[in-house]
């Protein structure tokens, strides 16, 4: 269900979408009447909520608007439902709210629970069109409950697949294709792309062929998807159910690990109450008990112990009162510690583990083999199966391109088709330019080196020539995708409890993201810069850190609040995605979270499910920024990118007392390439150095196109000598490289470089970039084609 929100309060705004996305509704957020009114002339809603009071069109004219002939015929909402929303709760109001075309009215302040109750009563009066239980065979989706079943088992479904599912069979005679599907259950500001959408219609099918569902939807050639039509669903449809994998043996360690800790956590609380009890309590000993329950809240509902997490909420909210408490309040503080320690004691993980063992994992990878030699094809398909890889098989290049809908992680392919005029190239190429994330390895009896270097040109991560032993491809081919899925998300992890921590750890890792993790937030900034993080996942509160200045000891209270200021007040972090995990609840608290900036915030326990879709939504919107940031002709960061990655690695190197070498790279002659053989090979040549300097540099480097032919690259660690020699690597192959031009000449190019580095040649971006390109200059005065250092003094 998508639903518009047209609201000017942005912490109201914040809040209704946190609310409502627990419900797994998607919501599109307006400040004002005019930019609601342009989402609803764009998008269909499933129902709209509307602000009377708000800037440029109040909610009465909206509706209005949308209820008459002022809305045009082809408006998809002219019928949605409205709620208006108000402070105003005159019944003079409420009657122009609803003569207007409004279906119902909910004064502000409002409790939630009954705004989410008067929702579902309009979905349930809209349910005339829309059956309440869907149904396709034997596997149905009940709308209400938010629940899948097949032969009444239970299947699981991330976020979008649900929504994808509910789409289909809602309408099961439309056919979509992936640009329809992002207009109906993607936000208007998400910006994901169609191969996203295809990668979550492969987990839908794999999840529900797991469950033992045949695939229910049919792919039309170059249109989209549809729900097959009954007669070609097979209700007999039986597979072999893979297993789901447990994280249980990963949970119960961690929880093993540091169950003292928590154990060590009561016992202050234990501690303080007995000191209550004693009369001898002091202030500081009360505010340190409540803060370890406050901890326990959250990190003990994580590993499934609901009901300690709930004994410890009710010690927090006993021992946050300032007065005096009451003897029968000391009594029962007694009862519930007792309580806490008991179900310490006897929990075995066994609970969360059978919680957590219905999370999805990540399906196999799956592959797709072109060949026309079908013998070799099925042993090859067998041996996959050893390798833990779903295999398919295409046995020519017509059927091979009606399989690349599926989206396979991987391609098997022959270059050489027997009765076939068409070529595997060709096939590659067309992968390349639509596909362009699937690794293809060519395997083919053609001994040709000139289709090798065709082949490694359109992109083929690996040449592989017949006879070969089956084994032997795979092993290959399970070495691409490693490399290939190499984690390419960071995540700093900033929470006081290692328990936590290494919780969120055994969530994480097997997504492939890459975890760094800090219990020590006086840490924080050092960490950020070191690891150069995609995502914040920030605590609210830390406990007390002591700090060591100047031989005196401060004590300083520092919150995720004041951390998540310092990012977004600086330039280069400030786009930062940040996540909040709390085990606060009020609105105080999540309100300003959104004030100091957060994008995002979750309340402890944590939902692993929940936590797993809001990161990778937080990732998706970092990855369209930093599409932004990069050159789509080299692949290399633009100047703006580059100057903030330049200034925090030259800062990072001065603290650590570090080399910094920089250096400045141009083409030779690069306008001569563009007369003689056109731009369009001029750019060829830049895309090829653009990957090349991309290969040749580490991770922890910054290498970046300046405009035109001129490129920077920024080496941590590294001496100006040790940094001409890489660069003199570089050169050297980009010097032989031969490049064919469009009539066929062949042509080689050259570049020139100056390097500085810090301190000889100046402490500041600035001075050292002068002084690298004057080095250039003095490069290219020698004859080009060659490496030289900026002089000291």
């Amino acid at each position: 269900m998508k639903i518009l929100c047209v609201e000017d309060d942005r912490n109201i705004a914040q809040l209704l979408q946190i609310t409502l996305a627990k419900q797994r509704y998607q919501i599109d957020l307006a400040q004002d009447g005019q930019a609601g009114w342009n989402l609803a002339e764009v998008y269909t809603y499933d129902l709209i909520l509307l602000d009377v009071i708000l800037p440029k069109m109040d909610g009465i004219s909206f509706c209005k608007k949308l209820r008459t002939n002022e809305s045009s015929n082809l408006n998809p909402n002219r019928d949605t439902p409205v709620i208006l929303m108000t402070a105003l709760d005159a019944v003079t109001n409420k009657v122009m709210g609803l003569d207007a075309g409004a279906d119902d009215y909910i004064a502000k302040p409002f409790d939630l629970d009954e705004l989410l109750a008067r929702i579902r009563a309009l979905f349930r009066r809209n349910q005339i069109q829309k059956t309440p239980l869907l149904t396709w065979g034997d596997l149905s989706l009940n709308p209400n409950s938010c629940e899948i079943t097949y032969r009444e088992k239970p299947i699981y479904l991330a976020a979008k697949e649900y929504e994808i599912l509910e789409l289909f069979l809602r309408h099961p005679e439309q056919i979509f294709n992936p640009s329809r599907l992002l207009d109906r259950l993607w936000t208007a500001d998400e910006f994901p792309s169609e191969g996203a959408v295809r990668a979550h219609i492969k987990g839908l099918r794999q999840k529900l062929k797991k469950a033992g569902v045949a695939d229910i939807l049919e792919t039309i050639y170059k249109q989209g998807y549809r729900l097959k039509q009954p007669e070609l669903f097979s209700k007999d449809y039986q597979e072999e159910i893979t297993p789901v994998v447990s994280v249980a043996s990963e949970l119960k360690a961690v929880w093993e690990k540091y169950r003292q800790s928590y154990s060590d956590r009561i016992f202050i609380i234990e501690q303080a109450i007995t000191s209550l009890q004693n009369g001898t309590l002091t202030p500081t000993q009360q505010q340190e008990a409540e803060k370890e329950a406050h901890t326990l809240i959250g990190s003990l509902g994580c590993f499934g112990l609901d009901t300690a997490s709930q004994i410890s909420r009710q010690i927090q909210q006993l021992l946050k009162q300032e007065q005096g408490l009451e003897t029968t309040e000391i009594a029962q503080l007694g009862k519930l510690i007792t309580q806490l320690q008991q179900e310490i004691s006897e929990y075995g993980c066994e609970n969360r583990a059978e919680s957590l063992s219905s999370i999805p994992v990540i399906p196999s990878a799956s592959l797709l083999i072109v060949d026309d030699d079908l013998p070799l094809a099925n042993q090859m398909v067998t041996e996959a199966k050893n390798w833990g890889f779903q295999a398919e098989i295409a046995i020519n290049l017509k059927q091979a391109q009606e399989f690349l809908t599926h989206h396979f992680d991987v391609i098997l392919l022959d270059i050489n088709f027997s009765d076939s005029t068409e070529n595997g190239l060709d096939f590659l190429a067309l992968v390349r330019q639509q596909y362009p994330e699937i690794p293809v390895i060519i395997l083919t009896a053609e001994d040709s080196f000139a289709q090798r270097v065709e082949a490694a040109r359109l992109g083929s991560q690996c040449f592989l020539q017949k006879p070969i032993p089956p084994s032997q491809v795979l092993a290959t081919i399970t070495q691409v995708i490693q490399q290939n899925n190499q984690p390419i998300a960071r995540l700093l992890i900033v929470d006081d409890d290692p328990g936590l921590l290494n919780f969120l750890r055994t969530l994480l890792e097997p997504c492939g993201y890459h975890l760094i993790l800090l219990d020590q937030p006086h840490k924080f900034w050092e960490t950020l810069e070191q690891t150069v993080p995609d995502l914040l996942i920030l605590d609210v509160e830390f406990s007390v850190v002591s700090l060591s200045h100047q031989n005196s000891e401060k004590v300083s209270i520092w919150s995720g609040f004041d951390l998540c200021q310092v990012v977004r007040s600086d330039a280069r972090w400030n786009r930062l995605p940040i996540l909040f995990l709390s085990s606060h609840t009020d609105i105080e608290t999540i309100q300003r979270s959104f004030t100091v900036g957060a994008d995002d915030f979750l309340t402890k326990p944590i939902v692993p499910t929940e936590l797993l879709t809001r990161v990778r939504t937080r990732l998706e919107q970092r990855q369209l920024w930093k599409v932004a940031e990069i050159d789509a002709l080299t692949g290399l960061s633009l100047r703006r990118k580059v100057l903030q990655d330049l200034t925090r690695l030259l800062q990072l190197a001065q603290r650590q007392q570090q080399s910094f070498s920089l250096a400045i790279l141009d083409l030779d002659k690069f306008k001569f390439v563009n007369d003689q053989y056109g731009h369009e090979m001029g750019d060829r040549v830049l895309n090829y150095f653009g990957k090349l300097l991309n290969q040749s540099f580490r991770q922890e480097d910054v290498v970046g196109r300046w405009g035109g032919e001129e490129f920077v690259v920024g080496m941590y660690g590294t001496s100006r000598e040790d940094g001409i020699r890489r660069l003199a690597q570089v050169l050297q192959q980009f010097s032989q490289y031969l490049f064919t031009a469009l009539d066929g000449t062949k042509f080689k190019v050259t570049f020139s470089a100056g390097i500085a580095q810090i301190p000889d040649d100046g402490k500041d971006l600035q001075t050292l970039y002068q002084k690298a390109d004057a080095a250039l200059y003095q490069a290219k005065k020698l004859g080009r084609n060659c490496i030289c250092a900026a002089t000291s003094g």
